[in-house]
């Protein structure tokens, strides 16, 4: 059988479907020339190299391969947990050790998934040579955002929402979660709809759109999108550990990777409402307390010349003063 074809029958097995993968990042296996995306460790080149994956580093993991590209280390930060299960359907899922490790062989063309301790799917991996194929899983559905906002004339949002036209379902989820939570509404009498007891007309559609979606999802497409955030939040939290050093160096440097973290924090917010619009999200909600309480530690420690402000971080700021992530224009005011 043709080994992409048996794949996808695996894959399917486990209830991943093709439309849930995201796109591949190609990296260099050992040995498959001088642009290399696998390099030596430094710490020890004789047994690992080591991979960079942006992928991967979302989720606060790294990859090592050994020099003949048969074991596979995944190794996450601080320990975090999570597994991984070696050719997808023959082998049972070896769960990270307490140095946050997982060491495993790789058979069936290399093929593996990163999974959390739950058997969330997170990473599919499958070697391809001469390269590794890494795929971030999404294993919920994509909202349909040119649908919602039709009616819009909000034009910051409707250029946000062309823009992630054939982005990944985080980025289009992330997008819904700015809808529910961004938008700015036509003018209206707030008032008089009070008083005629319109209450509902108080909100858009577009707003309302995105929570009618998040109440509709299933509880394997809630638990997906958790783990994904969730991920994504602890991973956060080291980056803002971090930051204390890059804060020394060039203003403008900092200036652009603090509001990357800022741009992060909300992607992760906008998700963190519609879970709670779906009843989930308190495993998220744990990890943002500790990320959270660094965020705010190192705002109040910025060098006034660390600039974070455009539209996005504006409304953020408006919507909610104690968000250590909105415009440096604004002053923040924690409670």
């Amino acid at each position: 059988m043709n080994p992409h074809v048996q794949m996808q029958q695996e894959l399917a097995a486990l209830g991943i479907a093709s439309e849930m993968l995201g796109p591949s990042e190609d990296l260099a296996l050992p040995g498959a020339g001088p642009q290399q995306a696998l390099q030596a460790s430094p710490r020890d080149v004789t047994s690992s190299i080591a991979a960079h994956s942006p992928t991967l580093d979302t989720l606060g993991l790294r990859l090592e391969l050994d020099p003949g590209a048969r074991m596979l280390s995944v190794i996450s930060r601080h320990g975090a947990t999570f597994q991984v299960r070696p050719g997808l359907v023959d082998e049972p899922p070896r769960a990270a050790d307490e140095a946050g490790m997982a060491r495993v062989e790789l058979v069936r063309q290399g093929r593996f998934l990163i999974e959390s301790l739950g058997g969330t799917p997170l990473v599919l991996g499958y070697t391809q040579p001469p390269y590794l194929h890494l795929r971030p899983i999404y294993a919920w559905p994509v909202p349909p955002l040119e649908e919602w906002i039709v009616s819009s004339r909000d034009k910051w949002m409707l250029g946000e929402v062309h823009e992630g036209v054939g982005a990944d379902a985080w980025r289009r989820t992330s997008l819904a979660g700015q809808l529910a939570r961004l938008s700015e509404s036509d003018a209206m009498d707030v008032a008089a709809l009070i008083a005629a007891g319109r209450l509902q007309d108080l909100v858009s559609d577009v707003e309302l759109a995105p929570r009618r979606w998040a109440r509709s999802l299933d509880a394997a497409a809630k638990a997906a999108l958790e783990q994904q955030a969730v991920r994504r939040a602890e991973a956060l939290g080291d980056d803002l550990e971090d930051l204390f050093e890059t804060l020394s160096a060039d203003m403008s440097e900092a200036s652009l990777a603090w509001r990357r973290l800022c741009h992060r924090r909300d992607d992760i917010e906008s998700v963190r409402v519609l879970l709670r619009e779906a009843s989930a999200g308190s495993e998220l909600e744990k990890v943002l307390e500790s990320a959270d309480r660094t965020g705010r530690a190192v705002r109040i420690n910025l060098d006034q010349t660390v600039s974070a402000a455009d539209e996005r971080l504006r409304r953020v700021a408006l919507g909610d003063p104690s968000a250590w992530w909105g415009s440096t224009d604004l002053e923040a005011h924690y409670f």
